[in-house]
């Protein structure tokens, strides 16, 4: 293999031969060289040489350099920082050159970056259902098993225009009047509070039983007899209590008109886990 000995020469010398002397005059420390099988001369250079690829990293020893350089340190009367300072420079530059020439590069394909962007979608998707089980499992361990339920909002039916025409002040008024008497004011209470003799239960049976007969009723006839404010408060309960189980519904013909109260069909029912618990319905049992 071609040596080169006499590189150091060739930087060393002018054109005619004559040989230029350090700045620091003959007091100054001689420059480093290194001495190798296939290279002899300046760090400089070799390092210039193998960037160039006129000579090959594998083929230096990085070992024998930095035992040169130590020893020639050691020789040194004064240890000069910029000198060491260089030499950590360039050795630096010439081991990342050498790790990249002993380590093979894998040239990524395209199908391996997509895998490779896959996996980290994977591992993106990972980190939220693991945080995810953490919070349920927080809560599960606070006993925090129920969850509140938000139903969807109600549609509005469409605005239309009622016919006016056959309606007259007598009959609002008469209207008015029915609505007005059903608000008695209620009796004086005795000394001592009795137990109501009806409960939502009873209310609820009662307006079942309406729709079994009729069924269909107005919500008017279901306060027939109901002559305090207590029980018209628990008549509209009970049938409150039915609409959210999903036994009756609602629904008015006209605008401001009356109530009507029919079963609600068992097709139209939604699934039994969106229905109230029996812990719920327990709650009005007496």
């Amino acid at each position: 293999m071609e040596n080169w000995a006499m590189t150091e020469m060739q930087h060393t010398r002018l054109s005619g031969g004559e040989v230029v002397q350090g700045a620091a005059g003959p007091a100054s420390p001689p420059p480093f060289s290194i001495h190798l099988p296939v290279y002899e001369g300046p760090l400089d250079v070799l390092l210039r040489l193998i960037e160039e690829r006129q000579l090959e990293i594998t083929e230096v020893s990085l070992a024998m350099v930095t035992d040169q350089f130590i020893a020639y340190m050691a020789g040194m009367p004064r240890r000069d920082p910029r000198t060491i300072a260089h030499f950590l420079s360039v050795a630096a530059r010439l081991i990342v050159i050498k790790s990249r020439a002993l380590l093979p590069q894998v040239a990524v394909a395209l199908e391996a970056q997509e895998e490779t962007d896959d996996l980290v979608s994977q591992l993106q998707a990972y980190q939220l259902y693991k945080h995810a089980a953490r919070m349920l499992r927080a809560r599960e361990q606070q006993q925090l098993r129920a969850y509140p339920v938000h139903p969807p909002p109600i549609p509005r039916p469409p605005s239309k225009k009622l016919p006016l025409d056959n309606v007259t002040l007598e009959a609002l008024a008469s209207a008015m009047q029915r609505v007005v008497n059903r608000w008695l004011p209620p009796p004086v209470a005795d000394e001592v509070i009795a137990r109501l003799p009806f409960t939502v239960n009873d209310c609820m049976d009662r307006i079942l039983s309406a729709v079994n007969t009729h069924r269909r009723v107005a919500f008017t006839d279901m306060l027939e007899g109901v002559h305090t404010r207590v029980e018209i408060v628990v008549t509209l309960l009970a049938l409150l209590e039915l609409l959210k189980r999903y036994v009756v519904r609602c629904y008015q013909e006209t605008l401001f008109g009356e109530i009507i109260i029919e079963h609600f069909p068992e097709e139209e029912r939604p699934p039994a886990d969106e229905r109230p618990t029996a812990r719920e319905e327990a709650a009005f049992d007496g």
